[in-house]
């Protein structure tokens, strides 16, 4: 005769499934969240790495915006420099010289846009 009664090893071998069942669901469970932790972790990387990129391309823009401050300002004080030795022409005819000052505005302007070198301003002054 077996000591342990038939009923208490079935009601045993069916804790011992259950808990299987159940370490098994907690295992899958872990491996899920092994792989979310995974995804989480390449798109933090990839946020990290267009982050960087968006902070160059803004440094970048910082320093052309202020040496396009600086150009601007330049271009400024050549228009005064043109037009305080003389009055304007009684027609609002532009001066020659302040026109090729922003011709050289406007192709510095154009090459920019294209990606090009900035071309320095011109210090051509006087009539043509």
């Amino acid at each position: 005769m077996n000591p342990i009664p038939i009923g208490w090893c079935l009601a045993g071998a069916g804790a011992a499934a259950l808990l299987g069942a159940w370490g098994g669901y907690a295992v899958c469970d872990w491996r899920r969240d092994s792989a979310d932790l995974a995804k989480l972790q390449a798109a933090v990387a990839q946020v990290e790495k267009e982050t960087g990129r968006l902070k160059a391309a803004g440094d970048k823009l910082e320093e052309s915006r202020a040496i396009e401050r600086s150009a601007s300002t330049v271009r400024e004080s050549t228009i005064r420099e043109i037009y305080r030795d003389r009055p304007a022409a009684a027609d609002c005819a532009l001066d020659p010289a302040a026109g090729r000052v922003l011709d050289d505005a406007i192709a510095t302007a154009n090459r920019r846009a294209a990606g090009e070198p900035d071309g320095a301003v011109s210090a051509r002054r006087g009539p043509p």
